[in-house]
């Protein structure tokens, strides 16, 4: 089992890549699949996609190649998971006896992780080695030492995503304070939803530029063949181009050799002749760009309004002493996690985008990870804080935090049953209580009559008596 987990993702992605290149060199070159010269250049370019695949820095012709497509990275991150997940459980099937999920990480979840980086590094490492640029298809190069690192480190990271679920890693982090887990969760949204803004915008000026960028595959490629390959290439660097335009809309904006553009400025140069650089602004921001703005404002608004009004009032931490200080700081604090988790999540985003992209004069292609995310601290952590500021009074979660402690503390026996979870019960026992009491009261007035007749009968007595006398 942690055989196939390791070695099938290798496999099935060398597969991946060398049919693909052995159907667009046939395109190209007007011959069968099976046929030479199509399936010869494809295994020859097998190696450096499969490393390009897993973004392994390349040296293609003597230039550096660092700018990476994380499409297929992302789809190889996918696959690991999957298998990776499959495999811990059935491994949980074959024990001799049953673990608990908090028990299957050391168990099950470290070897099959341990398996897949130790597998991928090891390919890494051979591809690299495997690479001779004066007789291979593409002349490329690469460190066999970085090969490893990145593609075991690649490995290792969807993996450990794939058995999380599987291996109770949940309930680890459940043992995190409530206002952290709350603003980690928050803070992926707030990723999630300034990514699904980047792609919008993106989406919005490929549909106004259409005509631009089909020139720029008629005049780039105009085979059927190249032309193929051009369109799986920008495919391929749509999440890049995605990444590009969140920077973009955040602020910090991208730079491509010694062009820059941001919403607030641009500085003009040359665009590489690749369909995706018609996308890229040839001139000044337009009037509107700060709109865009808006984008950014209202995820941190949105982030601010479901964390003060989005969770029970008994999730919300215990307050204190319930003055104003300490109550600002229960509101702020799950606000300043999601900034900073959406940071980290973006910022790696843009490591990820940028890169060296050969040595003239679009070298390099530059998403500035600080930039992102000061630009996301900003921008979720100020309007966020506000919004979460103004969303009730100061001092109000304080009093129904107060208030529902207090309501919760039983007083009968009745309350207590149904505080446990058993209101028929509750009920009973509630019922029971006023029959007693009924009974009591029965009884103090059956006693009273009891002793107003013994008090008649002996003044009646005194009478006789009396008269007899």
């Amino acid at each position: 089992m942690l055989v196939q987990v390791a070695v099938v993702p290798v496999l099935v992605t060398y597969a991946a890549v060398v049919v693909l290149a052995a159907l667009i060199t046939a395109s190209a070159s007007g011959t069968s699949p099976g046929g030479d010269p199509g399936l010869g250049q494809a295994l020859g370019s097998g190696v450096p996609l499969w490393l390009a695949v897993h973004l392994v820095p390349l040296t293609v012709s003597g230039a550096p190649l660092g700018m990476l497509p994380l499409a297929p990275a992302i789809g190889v991150a996918f696959l690991v998971g999957a298998l990776a997940r499959r495999g811990v459980t059935r491994l949980g099937e074959l024990a001799d006896e049953p673990t608990s999920r908090s028990e299957r990480w050391p168990t099950q979840g470290v070897p099959v992780v341990a398996a897949a980086a130790a597998v991928h590094a090891a390919a890494g490492v051979l591809a690299a080695a495997l690479l001779t640029p004066d007789t291979a298809t593409i002349p490329a190069d690469a460190s066999p030492g970085t090969a490893g690192l990145v593609a075991g480190l690649l490995a290792a990271v969807s993996a450990a995503v794939g058995v999380a679920a599987r291996c109770g890693l949940p309930e680890g982090v459940r043992a995190l304070p409530g206002w952290v887990l709350r603003g980690v969760r928050a803070g992926l949204g707030a990723a999630a939803g300034l990514v699904a803004g980047g792609a919008a915008l993106l989406l919005v000026v490929l549909l106004a530029r259409a005509d631009a960028v089909a020139r720029s595959f008629a005049a780039i490629a105009p085979q059927a063949g190249s032309g193929a390959g051009l369109w799986f290439l920008d495919a391929a660097y749509l999440p890049n181009a995605a990444a590009a335009a969140v920077s973009w809309l955040l602020g910090p904006g991208y730079e491509v050799g010694a062009m820059a553009a941001s919403p607030t400025s641009a500085t003009p140069g040359l665009l590489p002749p690749v369909p995706l650089a018609a996308l890229l602004p040839t001139g000044p921001p337009p009037t509107w760009a700060g709109l865009v703005f808006a984008v950014p404002l209202a995820v941190g608004s949105l982030v601010g309004w479901v964390l003060a009004t989005g969770e029970p009032e008994g999730s919300r931490g215990p307050v204190g002493s319930g003055r104003a200080g300490r109550d600002l700081l229960v509101r702020v604090r799950p606000v300043l996690m999601a900034a900073l988790t959406a940071g980290v999540v973006l910022a790696v985003a843009a490591v990820l985008a940028g890169g060296r992209l050969g040595s003239g004069p679009f070298d390099p292609v530059v998403v500035p990870a600080g930039g992102v995310l000061l630009a996301v601290l900003g921008w979720i952590a100020l309007p966020g804080a506000v919004v979460a500021l103004l969303a009730a009074p100061t001092g109000a979660p304080a009093r129904r935090e107060r208030a529902a402690s207090s309501s919760e503390e039983p007083t009968t026996a009745a309350e207590a049953t149904a505080v446990v979870g058993d209101p028929a019960g509750a009920e009973d026992t509630a019922g029971a209580e006023e029959e007693a009491a009924a009974e009591d009261v029965t009884d103090g007035t059956d006693d009273e009559d009891d002793a107003t007749e013994h008090e008649d009968g002996a003044a009646a007595e005194r009478d006789g008596a009396g008269r007899s006398d």
